[in-house]
């Protein structure tokens, strides 16, 4: 028997097998596992999210836990961050503490856990995470560094970019033989108005 979650394995056998989540601390029978609810949908949405997140979220809610706490992340708390998550995720756009409003990518978060990840392997994370922040500030600067480069390329571009001619207009034979040079007009407006060259 297995469970959804990445990494769970039993530790006794027979009709006692129990099982320890490795990431949010989870102990019991294998059977909650299986047939829990909450557990069912925590799986099945953490499933869902896009990319490497399935993979990097299962890790990313142990940081919830105290280290070397024996209290356990409940299912029902571990639903609640996965769907916090998955929302975050999936806006389009995303922005921090007053910062520009630049585009969100479902990658933007996968690296994000990857760098907090390796932060607490090496010390450096408080925990237990109370919150999304921190990894949100940690994503908006990967979009907004993207976005920064973005920019630079696409000005780049346009440096190399060849000048399209500018369009020619078409000579209208009907229209030009009208046009009557200036000082044509004018021999012609005095002649209809009696006025000599000297009065004008």
């Amino acid at each position: 028997m297995e469970c959804g979650v990445p990494g769970l394995g039993p530790d006794l056998q027979g009709p006692d097998m129990k099982a320890t989540c490795p990431h949010c601390g989870t102990y019991g029978p294998l059977e909650i596992f299986l047939t829990d609810g909450d557990a069912k949908s925590v799986q099945l949405a953490v499933a869902a999210l896009p990319g490497d997140l399935p993979r990097l979220t299962w890790s990313y809610l142990g940081l919830f836990r105290k280290p070397g706490s024996s209290r356990v992340l409940t299912w029902e708390r571990a639903g609640r961050i996965v769907a916090e998550l998955a929302a975050l995720v999936a806006e389009p756009e995303t922005q921090w503490k007053g910062g520009r409003v630049v585009q969100n990518r479902p990658e933007f978060w996968a690296q994000a856990i990857k760098l907090v990840l390796d932060r607490d392997a090496q010390g450096k994370l408080e925990r237990p995470l109370d919150g999304h922040n921190y990894l949100r500030a940690v994503a908006y600067e990967l979009a907004e560094k993207a976005w920064h480069q973005g920019n630079v390329r696409r000005e780049e571009e346009a440096k190399h970019r060849p000048q399209e001619p500018q369009p020619q207009r078409r000579r209208d034979p009907e229209r030009d033989e009208h046009i009557v040079p200036l000082a044509e007009g004018l021999k012609d407006w005095r002649k209809r108005l009696g006025v000599t060259k000297e009065e004008s």
